[in-house]
């Protein structure tokens, strides 16, 4: 899977440190458990959470465009998107998906926000914009202290599909593009794509996790130098990992000092 590829590649090389910062300080470590959205089936009660603490933040989601019935935040929405998503890609693949990340346009901070699927002739560009404020307002509640603040005013850019390897090693060949909320000669996108030609898997946190995200430029190019990672025998136990994350962490702190 994907997860035990990056696993692998942090085991490699403790470069990784430097791919990824805060919107802030100094550079940090994600959890690796928690870098690569979720697959398998859709739990609701991830998002019931998502929402209640939402709530208890006071976090407020009014004001802006309107927001066709298809494409409000709530759970039987969420789920028919997931379920759009996961059968897509089981006939097209990967090809016809994109990685979706959410910027402050103020911070070069990227985060990774989820993933969409089209089919037909939907363009990335018209899927987006059909998805844009499920995906706006998912990235919000999915960062609030990062992202809530410019809700309304967040950019959204997309990599090609399963591409988390590459953002992670600063492939200078892998470059974000940036999508819009409104299409050229589309009045109303909503009629232009229906909801069942597009799908969005959000991505979701568990156990406190620290989030997928990566420092790009104002126009989508990777700021760190490219990771060249070895070959290896075998991939890392789950108690070594924790062990070499220890290991890395302190040296950062040490760094940030």
């Amino acid at each position: 899977t994907m997860t035990s590829l990056l696993l692998a590649s942090l085991w490699m090389t403790s470069s990784m440190v430097n791919a990824f910062t805060t919107s802030s300080t100094a550079p940090i470590l994600f959890s690796t458990r928690c870098a690569l959205p979720k697959k398998g089936f859709f739990a609701a009660n991830k998002w019931d959470m998502l929402m209640d603490e939402d709530e208890d933040e006071d976090l407020q989601f009014v004001g802006g465009p309107p927001v066709p019935r298809d494409m409000k935040y709530n759970l039987y929405n969420l789920q028919k998107q997931r379920e759009n998503y996961e059968s897509m890609k089981a006939v097209g693949g990967k090809d016809i998906t994109n990685d979706v990340y959410a910027r402050d346009p103020e911070d070069d901070t990227f985060w990774f926000i989820g993933k969409i699927a089209r089919v037909g002739d939907v363009t990335v560009e018209k899927a987006m914009a059909r998805l844009w404020p499920m995906i706006e307002e998912h990235s919000a509640r999915l960062r609030p202290a990062d992202l809530y603040p410019k809700w309304g005013k967040l950019e959204l850019w997309v990599t090609p599909g399963d591409s988390e390897l590459d953002v992670a090693y600063c492939k200078p060949e892998l470059q974000f593009v940036q999508m819009f909320r409104e299409i050229d000669g589309e009045e109303d996108i909503s009629k232009a794509v229906r909801n069942v030609e597009i799908g969005f898997q959000g991505e979701l946190y568990e156990n406190n996790e620290e989030g997928f995200r990566t420092v790009r430029t104002a126009d989508g190019k990777a700021v760190k130098p490219a990771v060249t990672a070895t070959s290896t025998d075998r991939q890392p136990s789950e108690a070594e990992m924790d062990e070499l994350m220890e290991v890395l962490n302190s040296q950062v702190e040490a760094s940030s000092e």
